[in-house]
C-alpha cells in the first residue's frame, strides 16, 4: 500500500510508528464518551477548540479579504468603465483567483499540520493516548527508549514531551 508523502491525518508515535489521530473536539461535538469521561473530553476540547494559531487564522482571513477586494474593485471598474472587462481586469481577476486558491490550500495543510500537533500534545499533557483516548496514567516506560506503550491500541508515546509528539511522517 503507498502512502502519501504527508498525510495529516496521521502522527507518529515515539518509535516512528504512523498511527491515525482521535479528535477530541469532534467527539465532545458529537458526545460521544464511550472512550473519555464527559468532564475530561470538555476539558481536552476546551483546550484544542479550532486548533489554529493565531496568525494562521489572521493570514487566511488576509487572504480572503484580499480576494473579495479585488472582486469588489473589479466590478466597481465594470460600473464605471462599462459594460465589459477589460483586459487588465481579467488578468487581476485571474491572477486573484489563483493566488486564492493557492494560500487556501497552503493554509489548509498548514493549518491541518498545527492542529495534529497540537491535539497530540494536549492529549498526552491528560495523560491520554492519542490514537485511541486510552487513559495512560501510571503505565510503566519501557526501559529500552523511555517509551509508554498503550495497552489499547500498541502505540508508544513519550510523556515527558521530548519525543517531538505530533510528528509527521513522510512515508
Amino acid at each position: 500500500m503507498v502512502e502519501k508523502a504527508i498525510d495529516t491525518r496521521r502522527i507518529k508515535d515515539a518509535r516512528g510508528k504512523p498511527v491515525s489521530l482521535l479528535d477530541p473536539y469532534a467527539l465532545n461535538l458529537l458526545r460521544q464518551y464511550q472512550v473519555i469521561q464527559e468532564e475530561t473530553l470538555r476539558r481536552i476540547a476546551g483546550e484544542v477548540g479550532l486548533g489554529l494559531p493565531t496568525w494562521q487564522r489572521r493570514a487566511y482571513f488576509a487572504a480572503v479579504t484580499a480576494f473579495l477586494g479585488i472582486w469588489i474593485f473589479l466590478f466597481t471598474w465594470k460600473a464605471f468603465r462599462g459594460s465589459t472587462f477589460d483586459t487588465l481586469a481579467c488578468v487581476l481577476g485571474s491572477l486573484g483567483t489563483v493566488l486564492f486558491a493557492v494560500s487556501a490550500i497552503i493554509f489548509w495543510r498548514g493549518g491541518q499540520r498545527a492542529r495534529a500537533k497540537l491535539v497530540c500534545a494536549i492529549m498526552l499533557k491528560y495523560l491520554r493516548c492519542p490514537h485511541c483516548g486510552y487513559d495512560i496514567r501510571g503505565l510503566p516506560t519501557a526501559p529500552e527508549d523511555g517509551a509508554t506503550v498503550c495497552p489499547e491500541c500498541g502505540c508508544a508515546w513519550r510523556l515527558d514531551g521530548s519525543q517531538g509528539a505530533g510528528d509527521h511522517g513522510n512515508g
